[in-house]
């Protein structure tokens, strides 16, 4: 992250920056090793019977490029079987309907917390045809990225 960072602040032009989630995921033992560089948390949900709990990681800390020098300390996050990984950009918390209300945070949780049977390309497409509804038409302003994971049990293999 040092590095990425170095390049980043060395050629770009001042006030120029970027968010960025980088993370390495070891199957064997579950963990996920991760830093935040001003990102939007990711966030895990865990279901256990009819509860789901939602794991919100730390909050992003410096965005790359924009402090010369800048730290990334890395965390670790411990999945479960059956969790279920969602790192967005804001392009879909921010999105807009025709009142100009954003979707938002809340929504997002929400819908997700139905997501238990969905496949994380389900529960992609869930997201985006949501917010699609919800924006009503409005033009979308921002970038929208998605990544969905759902950790299976040890052995399990799917296509």
């Amino acid at each position: 992250m040092a590095d990425v960072d170095k390049l980043v602040y060395a050629s770009s032009p001042v006030q120029i920056y970027a968010s960025l989630f980088y993370a390495e995921y070891q199957p064997a033992t579950r963990v996920l090793e991760y830093v935040n560089a001003g990102h939007n948390p990711p966030m895990v949900l865990r279901w256990k019977d009819d509860r789901c709990e939602v794991f919100q990681f730390k909050a992003g800390g410096t965005p790359i490029g924009i402090l010369e020098g800048a730290k990334f300390v890395p965390e670790t996050f411990q999945f479960e079987s059956g969790d279920l990984f969602v790192a967005y950009t804001d392009g879909i918390t921010e999105s807009e309907n025709t009142s100009s209300e954003m979707w938002g945070q809340g929504r997002l949780e929400d819908l997700l917390r139905q997501c238990r049977s969905k496949t994380p390309e389900e529960t992609i497409q869930c997201i985006l045809d949501t917010r699609f509804a919800f924006a009503d038409g409005h033009p979308q302003r921002d970038d929208m990225t998605l990544v969905a994971m759902r950790v299976h049990p040890r052995g399990e293999r799917t296509s």
